[in-house]
């Protein structure tokens, strides 16, 4: 240890690799740093930046002035390479070279040491250093270690939203998302009795937090209507369901849909999601808007209100989240719901080309919410 320095801490020998011309300066550097570190030294730059690659050190400490290459092409073909890019550098320089070090950060080197060479300060420099090398590297191994993590919880809960039960008799979907796991869920199940019943629904923000309730929803559609349960009590356990089970800032906008066997008639329920559309044969639409809160908010004790219409053949209803209409396009508007009924129009009803269209006008189709748009024709009909 150098005399007069700060006392080491306690750690296992890191491995730093010195780069200078300078025999003298080399002695120097193994003086302030070999109580502490394990030194690498060669004279020669292109060698350096071959044993940085192979031998991985810690940190570099690089003279600016060297025959052959100069440290600056050293640094620059470190940071150029994956391999060695995240090695910290330290430049050795002269005094009064103010434009040196400008360059040698732009470089991407994180200090400098003047020459002569003081050992107490370039051994506390070092120490800096290697401290912030092993944090971020242990700072990335936890990111890793999170990132794995997430991968499984989504493989999860993608596995747990699989439902044999879904009927896509009539049914026609697109649903997007950024993450393999989003806010969205579409369920559709056809009764024993014949009776057809369909949710769409929307968790608030997006992402895992988004969609852990989507395997919750999910079950509770699936299984209550297995065991018989008539469907305005099911959304009625939906809703007690959330407010018990998630956090109160988790909840669901969702539309749902129950066609009897035989009837002519759909109900329509709306929990804070976009109008559902019902579009005759003839071309006309008719909008059925939210009557409620969003469910897992507020407690609810008797049946919700249900809007009727009556169906002919070959009309179509759609039920979606709020992604379509609130995508901002490159104009900062949003798309909205007139322009996608235009849309939907133009496109003959078919719901993949709509959204497609939602996405090519949207002024970052990255950053979009989940989306779904959902076409249901209730009394048959080839689906598009």
């Amino acid at each position: 240890m150098t005399v007069g320095s700060p006392p080491a801490p306690q750690h296992a020998r890191s491995r730093i690799l010195a780069i200078d011309d300078a025999p003298e300066v080399l002695d120097q550097i193994r003086y302030a740093l070999g109580g502490e570190f394990d030194i690498l030294a060669t004279r020669d730059g292109v060698r350096g930046a071959d044993i940085a690659k192979r031998l991985q050190p810690e940190l570099v400490l690089l003279d600016v002035m060297m025959p052959d290459i100069d440290g600056f092409e050293v640094c620059r073909r470190l940071k150029a390479d994956p391999a060695t890019c995240d090695i910290p550098v330290i430049f050795f320089t002269g005094l009064g070279s103010e434009g040196d070090e400008l360059r040698g950060f732009e470089l991407g080197a994180v200090d400098f040491v003047t020459k002569p060479i003081e050992p107490v300060i370039l051994l506390t420099r070092v120490r800096t250093q290697v401290a912030l090398s092993a944090a971020r590297s242990a700072l990335k191994q936890a990111l890793d270690e999170l990132a794995q993590e997430r991968t499984m919880l989504a493989d999860t809960i993608v596995e747990m939203r699989r439902e044999e039960r879904f009927c896509a008799d009539g049914v026609s979907y697109v649903s997007r998302s950024l993450d393999k796991t989003g806010g969205d869920l579409v369920l559709s199940v056809c009764l024993d009795n014949g009776d057809r019943q369909l949710l769409v629904g929307d968790f608030t923000g997006h992402g895992l937090p988004a969609a852990v309730g989507t395997p919750l929803v999910s079950h509770l559609f699936y299984d209550l209507a297995a065991e018989g349960r008539d469907f305005p009590q099911v959304l009625l356990t939906i809703n007690k369901v959330l407010r018990e089970r998630l956090p109160i800032h988790i909840f669901m906008a969702a539309s749902a849909v129950r066609i009897r066997h035989g009837s002519d008639t759909a109900e329509v329920w709306n929990f804070g999601n976009p109008s559902v559309l019902h579009r005759s044969q003839d071309g006309e639409w008719l909008q059925l808007e939210s009557s409620e809160p969003p469910m897992g908010i507020l407690q609810q004790d008797t049946p919700y209100a249900v809007s009727e219409v009556a169906l002919g053949a070959g009309d179509a209803l759609y039920l979606m989240t709020d992604g379509p209409i609130e995508a901002e396009c490159r104009d900062g508007s949003m798309f909205g719901l007139e322009r996608l009924i235009a849309t939907i129009d133009r496109h003959g009803g078919e719901v993949a080309a709509a959204i497609d269209e939602v996405y090519d006008a949207a002024a970052s189709p990255a950053g979009l919410d989940d989306i779904t748009l959902l076409k249901f024709l209730p009394r048959g009909g080839a689906t598009s």
